[in-house]
């Protein structure tokens, strides 16, 4: 299973890391960005001495957690059934307006396609029809839906009316998928965040023509639509937006932080103020500004920054710490003791600012040696190590959600941020499970891992639509004879299914041979078939196992 605590690499400050690497275009979107005039001519006084930081402890102490629940319970907290009902009844209009034919897709025709798009994460076929081709087929998916109705849904799937009038002064670019993004956002909105949170930015992948695509150089996908995050470390999202542009989303009220600034200030809007939680970022977004407006309001902050935007501190020029050596730093404070300012030498230099922490008690990180050709323990400051240690919740979601993403090729936009957030509000049920699972103390064997918990919500979401045989005794003209390669082939439900109280017909099977009852503890043999679990269980009057399975 994948680890909880796992720490991405690309989200720590590290050997590779250089001052030019840090004012690189590699965090700059294909739209120039100018820092504010205000951020070029903000300066304060500084002094050399130690930060001591004062009033940085955390009061807050969050209840994050409550007992386990079934998998799709999560999930469709983001994905409600009233939005997967807006899913129907817009893709139908949408089928109704472009061609004057009937789609008749349902709510729970979509559920279906959701699941065969969550199944198909986990199996990662290289192509889609090879899901339906007989050399290659899935049953799971093949019997519920036919290839044609598939990509039919995919092409019309609509969530807003795509021939609605809008205002013509709305700068909102991603208007056709808002209401999933609003539902989306809204369940991140009430997750309780950790006092350790980031801030950083994901790339929805996509090559098509889309006016608010953007390219950002470095990236494992570089071409895409950006979306602006604040995770908790652990992963868990609690609030995004998407990137839209330059000159999109800088309110007046923050104008004179720039864009990264402006973005944060919105991003921390629904964090409790004036209880020291602490918010870690890089260097697109800080500023020193930024941080001093962050502790005015009771959050404290750091991050990597950009040698233009220091506020008038020197520190030792880059030729001075190159000179002096790996592991040398030198730490400036603000006259008022706010901030401080950091720059350590590693294979390059390395800025940092904080509100809350500087070089403090001297750790320690492992770096290779050329010179001994042996790695070797250098000192590193404390701020950077915090930086390291917390930064990453941003990159542990982007990691997640590249293990089974819900990604087929498309040139429509909206289908490909639509599967995105899908996955994206997968990824996020499945932390919010794990978060839960870690409270309640279950052991590892007993939690379910991300591929088996995206399987488990395919499942159910597969079995919505499924046709269900009619109860009662088979036609005396054609006997139903069960063939089976192996006895006990079928796989036991889910919890979500076995015990939903729906369809669980028992059937007489007129098979030669009685098979293994498959409730837990029982040893006895069966010819009672449960309809919709496929699996044989006892029902006589000395052993009711099917009644006690699909009982809690």
């Amino acid at each position: 299973m994948f680890n909880c605590w796992f720490q991405p690499a690309n989200g720590q400050v590290s050997a590779s890391m250089s001052s030019s690497a840090q004012s690189s275009t590699s965090q700059t979107p294909v739209t120039n960005l100018k820092e504010p005039a205000a951020s070029k001519n903000f300066e304060i006084k500084w002094t050399k001495k130690e930060f001591a930081p004062r009033d940085v402890e955390c009061e807050y102490n969050p209840e994050t957690a409550s007992a386990p629940e079934q998998p799709l319970v999560y999930f469709s907290k983001y994905f409600t059934d009233d939005l997967l009902q807006d899913f129907a009844e817009f893709t139908n209009r949408y089928v109704l307006q472009r061609d004057g034919t009937v789609l008749a897709t349902t709510k729970e025709e979509i559920k279906v396609f959701f699941g065969i798009l969550m199944l198909m994460g986990v199996l990662k076929y290289p192509r889609v029809r090879m899901y339906w081709q007989a050399a290659t087929r899935i049953p799971a998916i093949a019997d519920v839906m036919g290839v044609k109705r598939f990509f039919k849904i995919r092409g019309a799937l609509h969530i807003t009316d795509a021939n609605a009038e809008r205002d013509p002064n709305s700068l909102d670019k991603f208007w056709k998928v808002r209401p999933l993004l609003e539902a989306v956002r809204g369940r991140c909105l009430q997750l309780v965040p950790l006092e350790k949170n980031s801030i950083d930015e994901q790339m929805v992948p996509f090559t098509g023509r889309f006016a608010a695509k953007q390219f950002v150089k470095g990236k494992p996908n570089p071409e895409g639509v950006k979306v602006l995050v604040r995770c908790s470390f652990d992963g868990l999202a609690n609030d995004f937006e998407l990137y839209q542009g330059k000159g999109t989303g800088v309110s007046k009220e923050h104008s004179h932080l720039g864009l990264g600034g402006s973005v944060v200030m919105r991003l921390v809007e629904y964090l409790l103020k004036a209880q020291n939680i602490k918010c870690y970022m890089d260097n697109y977004f800080t500023s020193v500004k930024l941080l001093l407006e962050l502790k005015e309001i009771g959050i404290l902050a750091s991050g990597t920054i950009r040698g233009i935007r220091l506020a008038g501190c020197i520190l030792k020029t880059d030729k001075e710490m190159k000179k002096e050596g790996r592991a040398r730093y030198d730490e400036r404070v603000s006259v008022d003791g706010d901030v401080a300012l950091v720059r350590w030498q590693d294979n390059g230099v390395v800025n940092m600012a904080s509100t809350h922490l500087g070089v403090g008690n001297v750790g320690a990180v492992r770096r290779w040696s050329e010179a001994l050709k042996a790695h070797v323990d250098i000192e590193c400051p404390e701020v950077i190590l915090d930086y390291n240690k917390y930064m990453g919740g941003v990159d542990k979601l982007d990691f997640i959600m590249s293990l089974y993403p819900m990604r087929t090729r498309t040139s429509k936009w909206p289908v490909r941020v639509i599967s995105y957030f899908a996955s994206f509000a997968l990824c996020n049920s499945w932390l919010e499970y794990i978060r839960d699972a870690n409270a309640e103390g279950l052991l590892k064997k007993d939690t379910m891992d991300m591929m088996a918990f995206q399987r488990d919500v395919a499942n159910c979401l597969l079995s919505v639509n499924k046709p269900q045989k009619k109860p009662g005794r088979p036609s005396s003209e054609n006997p139903q004879v069960m063939k089976r390669n192996a006895p006990n082939a079928s796989p036991l439900p889910v919890s979500t299914l076995r015990y939903d109280d729906i369809h669980h017909w028992p059937q007489q099977m007129n098979i030669p041979n009685a098979q293994r009852c498959r409730r837990e503890g029982c040893s006895s043999k069966s010819r009672v078939r449960c309809r919709k679990c496929d699996i044989f269980l006892c029902l006589t009057s000395q052993n009711d196992c099917f009644y006690l399975f699909h009982t809690k």
